[in-house]
């Protein structure tokens, strides 16, 4: 087994580039070296400032009226040289209208409003029994005692399986789900090629027309689905309906945060427990109750959404330092969450860690994640099941351990495990 990447023998913030391939491999020591250094941070080259301590991230995100989410797409923006054909195809769709994720209250609070009505504590506990016969069926068909690709073969198709279920998604289209969704992310925080940014806005256009047609239907045929409710969720208060092109912008922001979050929290679990068997068999002796503490120290080490941008709307004092107003801020929880000033060993794996749940890698305030619940759930009931059907979890001989390149959503590409029966 190899590292994809070394941890750098030193990590000079003067040189900190946060879209640097190795950078983006292992993140961790250059945070370090901003905490302690300089949490906020000027990228002169990116026109980023970068907050990594953990009171600072949540001083801002307390902030709305200061630092904004009103700072347009999370995506980094096509090669100038196809920006132009990139501009055609998404003309020939709907635009994508700021709503949850980038969208300041009064609006925010409108779009936040219109999915609590569909996206109910009761609308997530009845998806408890499709989690667990999904994972179920995944796990009946992982081999045992040989190598598997964990991600292709659990870690992508749970949530997968979950939201497109939430969403009525037939079978026959899971395969376009999963493509329109991978193609959302890979700009998060990452940069592509022409050709990737031309297959990027194809698919786009070809989530756009078959979710808008989607939801005319659920406007005369209501069905028992998560477009339903969004349909019908102005009906509660009176409000304006949702747009076609609001709620194009609602899914797409769910299929990313529910796929790409959840695959990598699940990844990085078990690549942990596999590292180090001693958490293994700590899981095993009391897979219930033990499953939650695991889920929520993963989140806080792992931090799956490593990162989320904002915007200043007025010169902002944080720490210290002077925030010209206009500014694109990078709010680092990934940094946050192992601050060695809140949580003791920061760097260290620990799932009995007291106070690991007050991590901030579902954010913090207006702007929380709504989807927190239903990521929970499935990550608990996954974990629980797969410490009482295997005897032990190894990492296999052929890992790289490489991440997707990006600062903003962090996972591995793949990993290779074994599982052994009881």
């Amino acid at each position: 087994m190899t590292e994809i990447a070394s941890p750098p023998a030193k990590c000079p913030i003067g040189s900190f580039d946060p879209l640097d391939p190795q950078t983006m491999q292992v993140p961790h020591p250059w945070y370090q070296a901003l905490r302690k250094e300089a949490p906020v941070h000027f990228v002169a080259e990116r026109g980023m400032w970068f907050v990594t301590a953990r009171d600072l991230v949540a001083q801002a995100l307390s902030d709305h009226e200061v630092f904004s989410s009103a700072f347009g797409l999370p995506q980094m923006p096509p090669p100038a040289s196809v920006a132009a054909e990139v501009e055609s195809l998404k003309a020939q769709g709907w635009d994508m209208i700021p709503t949850l994720l980038t969208a300041d209250p009064p609006d925010h609070h409108y779009y936040r409003r219109m999915v609590a009505r569909a996206f109910t504590p009761k609308f997530v506990a009845q998806r408890e029994p499709t989690i667990r016969s999904i994972v179920t069926q995944l796990l009946d068909a992982l081999p045992v005692g040989e190598p598997v690709e964990f991600v292709e073969q659990f870690a992508a198709p749970l949530p997968l399986r979950v939201i497109a279920q939430a969403l009525n998604v037939p079978d026959a289209r899971i395969d376009d789900f999963r493509r329109w969704s991978d193609q959302f992310a890979l700009t998060i925080g990452a940069e592509i090629d022409d050709a990737g940014a031309l297959e990027q806005a194809r698919s786009l256009l070809e989530y756009q027309r078959y979710f808008a047609a989607e939801l005319e239907d659920r406007r005369t045929a209501p069905q028992d689905d998560l477009l339903t409710g969004l349909v019908q969720a102005s009906n509660a208060n009176d409000d304006e309906p949702l747009t076609t092109g609001a709620a194009l912008s609602i899914i797409q922001q769910i299929l990313i945060a529910g796929n790409e979050t959840s695959r990598k929290l699940m990844t990085g679990t078990l690549h942990q427990l596999a590292a180090d068997p001693t958490w293994w068999t700590w899981l095993q002796e009391d897979p219930g109750p033990r499953s939650e503490l695991l889920v929520e120290e993963s989140l806080r080490f792992l931090t799956p959404v490593q990162s989320m941008f904002r915007i200043t709307k007025a010169e902002a004092e944080l720490g210290g330092y002077t925030i010209p107003a206009g500014s694109l801020v990078v709010l680092v929880f990934g940094s946050a969450n192992r601050d060695e000033a809140h949580f003791e060993d920061g760097e260290k794996f620990n799932p009995q860690r007291p106070n690991a749940k007050t991590h901030l890698a579902f954010g913090q305030g207006i702007h929380s994640c709504l989807g927190a619940a239903l990521a929970r759930l499935q990550a608990r009931i996954a974990l629980e099941d797969i410490a009482r059907r295997f005897s032990s979890v190894e990492l296999a001989q052929d890992n790289d351990l490489e991440y997707e390149p990006s600062f903003m959503l962090r996972g591995l590409k793949r990993l290779h495990l074994t599982f052994q029966a009881n």
